[in-house]
């Protein structure tokens, strides 16, 4: 008897050690699930798009616009100066605001900014914008949502998907 109370305890071990069978490995199609984002997101892009142009019509703006959607204006031009580059720290002064006209940040309360172009912690329509001007330069950009603070906003004024207007001039390369 106690032997097969011993054998069914090993025969239990044994079944309940053996390899399940192993699952297939989950293989994503990267391209496909670009193309499907990309869908997903297309009407509230070509939105924001449309959003964007109504401001630069009501405002009589004559802006460029860069492959990535960044929009901007020279307000003043000093091409004898210092073109900004990838590396540079400047400084800036500045003024936010969203597309509806609420003000949200401005150096004449926060103080002028200072980064490193390409480096620091600036949203990336601003790294690309400063990148078109020189020392002394003052521009009107307008950062598609996707270039500014995209899905989460900044957690203070700037709501999610928000498109930004920047009034913005290269002051000082440090």
């Amino acid at each position: 008897m106690r032997f097969s109370y011993l054998y069914i305890l090993f025969c239990l071990f044994c079944i309940s050690c053996t390899d399940k069978p192993k699952q297939k490995p989950i293989v994503v199609d990267y391209s496909k699930l670009k193309e499907d984002i990309i869908a997903v997101n297309k009407p509230a892009v070509v939105m924001e798009n449309d959003e964007i142009n109504a401001y630069i019509k009501a405002h009589n703006y004559d802006m460029k616009t860069t492959g990535t959607g960044l929009r901007y204006m020279f307000i003043k031009e000093n091409a004898k100066t210092k073109k900004i580059e990838r590396g540079d720290r400047i400084k800036v002064n500045y003024k936010v605001s969203l597309l509806d006209g609420t003000f949200c940040y401005s150096s004449d309360k926060k103080g002028p900014k200072e980064f490193t172009v390409g480096a620091d912690m600036v949203e990336s329509g601003i790294h690309e914008g400063v990148q078109l001007m020189h020392l002394h330069d003052k521009a009107i950009f307008i950062l598609p949502a996707h270039l500014a603070f995209g899905l989460i906003g900044d957690r203070d004024k700037i709501p999610p998907k928000a498109a930004v207007v920047y009034v913005i001039e290269v002051t000082a390369v440090l």
